[in-house]
């Protein structure tokens, strides 16, 4: 009996202290104010998930409920569960229809539980891993109607699941008022969108007009902030992917990701880093390619972990960037102080953000719009600064140009003497030159020792002649020419007389080709090659055989020594079908045709249609 007795004092003792502890009811606010209900809260960390609803009512936890007493309860990112429970008040008259608010939409998952007089009257399920169209009301924060009753309390039980950062700012409306609210935030909102918008465009067109990368990359910065707060507010989810809540975990990470790598790339860009500190632009480049691992990790790691990630990765950007430019406002670079001044107010927001996030720093209105604040402030000077930058590089022209004209002036006077009396040296010499050239274009194209034309020349008028035959449907021949047994002879009776005996067989080539389209030249060493257009196979063969016979009855004679020489001679024709590789085929169906007169017996003429032949 005494040990039943001892059991019931406690379990009293317990539920009275409970209700001493939840005695304290938030007041509901005037008209045209919304109820904060933060301090009010009491909160129970559930590391599992695990607990249910019915564990809670029946005073799971005990003593570790706790009361933050803070307007917005925070814990960072975190793995946990959380049960939020709070008792609101009976209504004022006729006062009764509210709205609960938490005005953090990223949260993934929050289902409510409304109690009154021991009964749940009404059960909601939020949260951005749920379809939009499931809310109970049409908001892109996390908003849901309680009834408050009129004679006695209403009690409230959250379960809170979230991969983001965990904070529950929750506010009790009235319909009317929060409406207010929604269209003075709203109307703010689209003018800062609007801001970042009108920026970026603007901007955009100065790059497509000067094609300057600082251009583009700022774009990308102004865009990435402006679509990362439309994801972080929920803006995002409401318009463009209503029923695809995976998008809600990936686009924050990958804005983030393009936070980090947009402004370091614009910071070496604009700065001009690698000119100055390669080492330096090096380190931007690598937090650069970080922001591009961290994207790719949008898709593949939770979003919790690639957050806290890219969250760190960002706040080393902002801290590295704005080093960066100090330091080239210690080098002195002339746009590096408009950069600077941009760049601490995105270094204040942005710090205070990421503290906020990850838990270090109280969510209230400064903490949630400070990065916002101080991004807008800072692309505003960051523009300013480019358009500074511009005006400097167009003064820069100016007075170089300038400097430039004076230059050309007191050059000019000098100039004009100078002409008149290179004009006269001119005169004297051009005409000197153009025989110069004359000569000089002949000797290029002509073979010293036999005074016919070289191979260079023959390359390119036999290829000219053979086009015109193509194009024309004419027969065109060639003929490869070759002194029998000349190395012996050059062994035998020395070089010079072998010199002797090339000019002599040239000699003789030239007198017996007379028509004056027809081309003989030197082929190299004791080989001469003859073009003929318009000249068929037996024309070639005569004409070759011309030149055989009139070789045969040479005598070469220097001194005491004479010798009698012989040629051996290939000879192809054709009337070209392919302009592409035809005439190297004909040259080598007539080389082909060479070495057969001399497989043959040497000094005689063999010849063919077929450029394979």
């Amino acid at each position: 009996m005494q040990r039943f007795f001892l059991v019931a004092v406690s379990l009293l003792s317990a539920i009275l202290l409970s209700f001493a502890a939840r005695a304290e009811l938030p007041v509901i606010q005037p008209a045209g104010q919304g109820t904060g209900l933060g301090p009010y809260l009491e909160l129970l960390e559930d590391p599992e998930g695990q607990l249910t609803l019915e564990d809670i009512r029946a005073g799971a936890g005990g003593d570790q409920w706790i009361r933050p007493g803070t307007k917005v309860p925070g814990f960072g990112y975190t793995g946990s569960t959380y049960w939020a429970r709070l008792m609101l008040p009976s209504a004022p008259a006729n006062d009764d229809d509210f709205l609960l608010e938490i005005s953090y939409p990223v949260l993934d998952r929050v289902i409510v539980h409304v109690f009154q007089g021991g009964e749940r009257v009404s059960h909601f399920q939020l949260g951005d891993r749920m379809p939009y169209h499931e809310r109970p009301v049409d908001h892109p924060n996390l908003i849901f109607p309680v009834t408050l009753a009129q004679d006695q309390p209403t009690e409230v039980y959250l379960q809170v699941t979230s991969s983001s950062s965990v904070q529950i700012p929750l506010t009790l409306w009235r319909s009317n008022d929060l409406i207010t609210k929604t269209f003075e935030q709203g109307s703010l909102w689209a003018l800062f969108y609007g801001a970042l918008l009108v920026l970026g465009i603007y901007n955009l067109l100065i790059y497509m007009a000067v094609r300057e990368r600082s251009y583009l990359y700022y774009v990308l910065y102004v865009m990435s902030m402006a679509s990362l707060t439309a994801a972080i507010r929920g803006v995002s989810f409401r318009a463009f992917w209503p029923n695809n809540p995976c998008w809600n975990e990936i686009v924050p990470a990958l804005c983030l990701s393009s936070m980090v790598i947009a402004p370091t790339l614009f910071t070496s860009s604009f700065l001009q880093v690698g000119n100055a500190r390669p080492r330096l632009d090096k380190a931007l480049h690598i937090l650069a390619l970080v922001g591009g691992f961290t994207a790719i990790g949008a898709f593949l790691l939770p979003y919790g972990t690639i957050m806290v990630i890219t969250i760190l990765a960002a706040a080393t950007v902002i801290v590295v960037c704005f080093t960066t430019g100090v330091l080239r406002w210690k080098d002195g670079f002339h746009a590096a102080r408009y950069y600077n001044i941009a760049w601490t107010f995105m270094l204040g927001g942005g710090l205070i953000l990421a503290l906020n996030k990850l838990g270090f720093l109280p969510r209230n209105g400064f903490t949630e719009n400070a990065a916002q604040a101080g991004t807008l402030i800072e692309v505003l000077l960051l523009s300013f600064a480019m358009a500074n930058r511009m005006n400097w590089e167009r003064r820069q022209r100016e007075e170089a140009q300038r400097q430039a004209a004076e230059v050309q002036k007191q050059l000019l006077n000098s100039q004009i003497e100078m002409n008149r009396q290179l004009d006269e040296k001119v005169r004297e010499r051009t005409e000197a030159l153009e025989d110069a050239n004359e000569k000089l274009l002949t000797l290029s194209t002509t073979d010293e020792l036999t005074q016919l034309k070289n191979r260079r020349y023959f390359d390119q008028a036999f290829r000219t002649e053979y086009q015109r035959a193509y194009r024309e449907k004419t027969p065109v021949a060639v003929m490869m020419l070759d002194i029998d047994h000349f190395k012996q002879l050059n062994d035998t009776h020395g070089h010079q007389f072998g010199d002797i005996c090339l000019q002599e067989v040239a000699k003789t080539i030239r007198g017996s080709v007379r028509r004056p389209p027809d081309l003989p030249a030197r082929y190299g060493g004791e080989e001469f090659v003859v073009v003929l257009p318009n000249t068929d196979l037996n024309g070639a063969l005569t004409v070759a055989e011309s030149i055989r016979n009139a070789v045969s009855g040479l005598t070469v004679t220097s001194g005491n020594l004479s010798v009698r020489m012989t040629v051996s001679i290939g000879v192809a024709s054709e009337t070209p079908e392919d302009n592409r590789h035809g005439a190297d085929l004909l040259l080598k169906a007539a080389d082909k045709q060479l070495y057969r007169a001399k497989e043959e017996g040497r000094n005689r003429v063999r010849g063919s249609h077929s450029q394979v032949a």
